[in-house]
């Protein structure tokens, strides 16, 4: 198994109606004042790129794919900006599609663009890199009569539900014993607004196997054949926001991958996250996994995570850590501050436990992972001192976390417990978790509302930053921009630990007469007064619940607006 590294507008005007008596007078006094107003006051905007998404969203490595381009593609030719860095692109001459050139060592999974030109630039959109051959859904195909056959072992389909009630059909042919994995992308990474809904059909057209969330908002299924035949993937969606119909539910927006194998799949490995410093040994759990691909040692790396892709039906990452990693053992693990050890609860009931040494007065944060890493566990946390005391007892963070997090202040010097186990009670082996046990420190974090901004010549350009402290975080922090081109400038500001730049500064960037046109990412850092390290401004991404560091800046430079509204003044002079 290979490793790689995660890494213009044109303006009509027009006479008002006039009686027959008047229309001359009116309309020598209309051109003058059209030509005297053209060529004082109008200038017209030219646009940026407004392209919503493509399809199909992806494809796979060593292909190149074109895509429907859907929205405006703006003023001048598009370009593009790939996160990662590895993708080709060429629009065709309306620019409304576009072909994506994939290299066969692209990184598997999402990469994230960004179409601009010299008057801005879009929020970032997904392209999903895939392992495996794709095909395009075709309609009719809404019952099992009219199903799409698919070839296995494998496939991706990209699809879209696009109307009300629309129903998705793909016909598979199966050996006995075979176990067939159905997976859908659609809510997580695309940003569907979709629930989508998986259903396996027997030839009987009798339902055998159901899913609705299982990575988030998105369907997945296992399903071991019991006999040979055709069998039928069905799905459909509701709404990922609830309103008060309860039809099924479809428009253009809900844009889907669907992927059918019976080759391997990984669902989690052991450890789940590794010392990227050190590299580890791992073992893989999944479907249809060969001997040889249980087992697989990774080297040291540099990223935020490493994908786990050759000979894969689905790509599977494993996370980087800066400390001691490990998996559980049978009796009670001691573990070092800081570490992580992953487990998982096998049986229901089962309840895993974990020991540490504290001193009295430390301060220590405990984190259990698992609905963030897809797992089926609802993890419960529970610590407890020698005497059989419970210090602190966790369970969701919040509504829209659901994983557990606890901060102690150890009373004592002593050998503590720290416990893991299923809110349900229930387990089985997709019920992974990663606890984490750090020293508790006091942070914060930085958001932006956007992150794209064009900077012209006349007026500059303000940014608010929101800085949210931890509950006694006082420090004094600096908050600057990183990546500015020579004669763009911004001063420094300073969140102060009281008052109201505690919460938020505003950045001002100022272009100079001679600022060049650019169009590229900037970083806004904020550095705090002592050694902590610095913080990156991040910003939502427009239908995910991701989020960037990287925020677009373009500068439009004072010669280009003044020539191109000498430009179109003159134009509209000429007519009149």
């Amino acid at each position: 198994m290979v490793f790689t590294e995660k890494t213009s507008d044109r303006r009509s005007l027009s006479s008002p109606q006039t009686s027959i008596n008047n229309i001359r007078p009116r309309a020598v006094l209309v051109r003058g004042v059209t030509a005297a107003f053209l060529m004082c006051s109008i200038t017209v905007a030219a646009e940026p790129p407004q392209i919503e998404r493509l399809f199909p969203p992806g494809g796979q490595r060593g292909t190149a794919v074109e895509s429907k381009v859907t929205g405006k593609p703006g003023d001048g030719p598009v370009q593009v900006w790939s996160g990662l860095g590895q993708l080709a692109f060429s629009f065709s001459e309306k620019q409304d599609t576009v072909t994506i050139t994939v290299p066969d060592d692209a990184t598997p999974g999402l990469h994230w663009l960004r179409f601009h030109n010299e008057h801005g630039a879009t929020d970032l959109k997904p392209f999903i890199v895939g392992l495996i051959n794709e095909v395009a859904e075709t309609e009719p195909n809404n019952k099992p009569g009219e199903a799409q056959t698919v070839q296995l072992p494998h496939a991706t389909v990209n699809g879209v539900l696009e109307t009300s009630g629309a129903v998705d059909t793909f016909a598979v042919s199966l050996k006995a014993g075979q176990t067939l994995i159905v997976s859908v992308l659609a809510n997580r990474d695309l940003g569907s607004p979709m629930d989508a809904v998986l259903q396996l059909l027997d030839a009987a057209g009798t339902v055998v196997a159901q899913n609705d969330d299982d990575h988030g908002f998105d369907p997945q299924l296992a399903f071991d054949a019991p006999a040979e035949g055709t069998y039928f993937v069905r799905t459909f969606a509701f709404p990922s926001t609830p309103n008060s119909t309860i039809r099924l539910a479809g428009a253009a927006t809900y844009v889907y991958r669907l992927t059918m194998t019976t080759g391997p799949v990984i669902d989690h490995t052991v450890p789940a996250v590794v010392n990227a410093d050190n590299g580890a040994k791992v073992s893989v759990h999944g479907w249809n996994l060969a001997e040889d691909q249980r087992i697989f040692h990774i080297p040291k790396f540099q990223q935020t995570a490493f994908i786990l892709s050759d000979g894969l039906a689905l790509p599977a990452s494993v996370t980087a850590v800066n400390h001691v990693s490990v998996a559980e053992s049978s009796d009670p693990q001691q573990l070092q501050i800081p570490s992580s050890v992953t487990g998982v609860i096998a049986a229901s009931g089962e309840t895993d436990t974990h020991q540490f040494v504290a001193t009295k007065g430390q301060k220590l944060t405990f984190r259990a992972q698992a609905r963030s890493m897809y797992s089926l566990l609802d993890p419960v946390l529970k610590l407890t001192a020698e005497d059989g005391k419970v210090l602190k007892e966790a369970d969701d963070v919040s509504r829209a976390d659901l994983d557990s997090a606890a901060q102690v202040n150890v009373p004592a010097d002593g050998i503590y417990t720290v416990s893991v186990t299923d809110r349900f009670d229930s387990g089985g082996a997709r019920f992974v978790y990663v606890l984490t046990c750090t020293e508790t420190t006091l942070s914060f974090k930085a958001t932006l509302k956007s992150n794209t901004f064009v900077l012209t010549a006349d007026k500059p350009l303000e940014i608010p930053v929101t800085i949210a402290r931890d509950k006694g975080f006082a420090e004094k922090i600096a908050v600057a921009i990183e990546g500015l081109p020579e004669g763009v400038t911004c001063e420094t500001m300073h969140s102060e630990k009281d008052g109201d730049s505690a919460k938020e500064v505003t950045l001002k960037i100022i272009g100079s007469e001679a600022a060049a046109a650019f169009s590229d990412p900037i970083r806004i850092v904020c550095t705090p007064e002592e050694s902590k390290p610095a913080v990156t401004a991040v910003s939502p991404i427009q239908n995910s619940t991701t989020t960037t560091s990287s925020v677009w800046l373009t500068v439009i430079a004072a010669s280009a607006e003044e020539n191109a509204s000498t430009e179109q003044n003159g134009d509209a002079a000429a007519k009149e």
